[in-house]
C-alpha cells in the first residue's frame, strides 16, 4: 500500500460542499468508465441545483466531494467515481475517513457539470496523480474553482488562528487576574518589617534597663553590655533582619506591579480581539494599587523608626561610660536603611 495523505474535494465554484452519509462502496471493478452528468454548466460558473456526497481513499486521508447539476443519484455518482479512480490500484470507498485539519488545493477540474477540487498534503505526491489521472480523462482545469477553494481554506485558518489568539489571550487574563487576586489576599502591609520595629524597640528597652549599672567594673558594663547591646542587638536588629524584610518588601511591591500590568496588558488584549474584559479585573488592580500605597507608607514610616531607634541606642552606649570609660561606646552608629518606593 502507498504511503501519504490525498484528498480529493469536490465543489461548486463558490464553496466546498459538505461530505453526504452514503454506504460503502463495493470494491473497484476493472473497465468501470468515467463518472459523468446529466446536466453540464460552463467552468468557472456554479450550479444552483447540485448534488453531493464524499467518497475516500481506504487507508489514507484521501476524499473526494462530488457536486454535480441536477443528479438525483448522488451516492450513485459517488460509487462510479470511486470505481473509476480505483483502476489505479487504489481503493476508493464512501466509508468516512477523518481528516485532522484542512489540506491544501492540488488543483481543480471539471467535466459534464462536475466539478473536483484535488486536495493533498506533504509533497502532494497523491494529489498530483489524481490530478493527471482526471486530466487523461478528459477532465478540464479550473483555475476559477481553485482560487474559489484556495480563499476558502485562507478564510478557515484564518478565523482558525483567530480563535486560537483569542482562546490564548482568554487563558493568559484568566491567569493574571488569579495571580493578582492570589497576590491580594496575601498582603500583609509590611508585616514582617513592623514586627522588626517591635523587636528593636524592646531590644531598646532591655539597653536602657542595662545602662543603668554604669560603667561597671573595668568598663565591662560600657563595653561589654551596653555597647553589645547597641551594636551586637539593636543594630544587627536594623541592619541586618530588618535590612532583609525591607528588600523582601520592595520585592513583594515590584512583584504586584508585575502582576497589574500583566493584567492590564491582557485586558486590552481582549478588548482588541473584541471580547469582554474579566469580571473582578478592574477591582483587583485598584485594590493592588492602594496596597502598594499603603505597603509603600508603612514600611517607610517604619523605616525612620529603626533607624531611629537604632542611633538612640548608640547614642546611650556611646554617653554611657564617665571618667576612665569615657569613649568606651560602640562609636559612631551605622548608615540606617533607605526608603523604598
Amino acid at each position: 500500500m502507498r504511503t501519504g495523505v490525498v484528498a480529493v474535494a469536490v465543489a461548486s465554484c463558490a464553496t466546498l460542499l459538505s461530505a453526504c452519509g452514503s454506504a460503502p462502496a463495493p470494491a473497484a471493478a476493472p473497465g468501470a468508465g468515467p463518472l459523468s452528468s446529466p446536466t453540464s454548466h460552463a467552468p468557472g460558473t456554479a450550479a444552483t441545483d447540485l448534488a453531493s456526497c464524499t467518497i475516500y481513499l481506504y487507508g489514507h486521508a484521501a476524499r473526494a466531494e462530488i457536486s454535480g447539476g441536477g443528479s438525483s443519484n448522488p451516492a450513485g455518482e459517488c460509487r462510479s467515481l470511486a470505481a473509476s479512480l480505483s483502476q489505479g490500484g487504489d481503493f476508493w470507498t464512501t466509508q468516512t475517513v477523518s481528516v485532522k485539519g484542512a489540506l491544501p488545493v492540488v488543483c481543480a477540474t471539471q467535466k459534464n457539470g462536475l466539478v473536483v477540487v484535488v486536495r493533498d498534503s506533504n509533497a502532494q505526491i497523491f494529489g498530483q496523480s489524481v490530478c493527471s489521472e482526471l486530466l487523461q480523462d478528459g477532465w478540464v482545469e479550473d483555475s476559477l474553482v481553485e482560487r474559489s477553494a484556495q480563499q476558502l481554506d485562507q478564510q478557515a485558518a484564518q478565523a482558525s488562528a483567530q480563535a486560537t489568539a483569542r482562546a490564548a489571550d482568554q487563558s493568559t487574563a484568566k491567569k493574571a487576574l488569579a495571580g493578582l487576586q492570589s497576590s491580594n489576599r496575601a498582603f500583609t502591609n509590611a508585616k514582617s518589617v513592623r514586627g522588626d520595629l517591635t523587636t528593636a524597640l524592646k531590644d531598646l528597652a532591655q539597653l536602657r534597663k542595662d545602662a543603668k549599672g554604669g560603667n561597671g567594673d573595668d568598663c565591662y558594663n560600657v563595653e561589654a553590655v551596653v555597647g553589645y547591646d547597641a551594636e551586637a542587638v539593636v543594630g544587627y536588629d536594623v541592619t541586618s533582619t530588618a535590612s532583609y524584610d525591607v528588600d523582601q518588601e520592595q520585592q513583594s511591591i515590584k512583584d504586584l506591579r508585575s502582576n497589574i500590568t500583566d493584567l492590564k496588558d491582557a485586558q486590552a488584549a481582549l478588548t482588541a480581539d473584541g471580547l469582554p474584559t474579566l469580571p473582578g479585573a478592574s477591582a483587583a488592580i485598584t485594590t493592588a494599587e492602594a496596597y502598594i500605597t499603603t505597603a509603600i507608607a508603612t514600611t517607610n514610616k517604619a523605616i525612620d523608626d529603626l533607624n531611629a531607634t537604632m542611633k538612640t541606642a548608640y547614642s546611650i552606649a556611646n554617653t554611657l561610660g564617665t571618667g576612665s570609660c569615657a569613649n568606651s561606646g560602640p562609636g559612631e552608629a551605622p548608615e540606617g536603611l533607605s526608603h523604598i518606593s
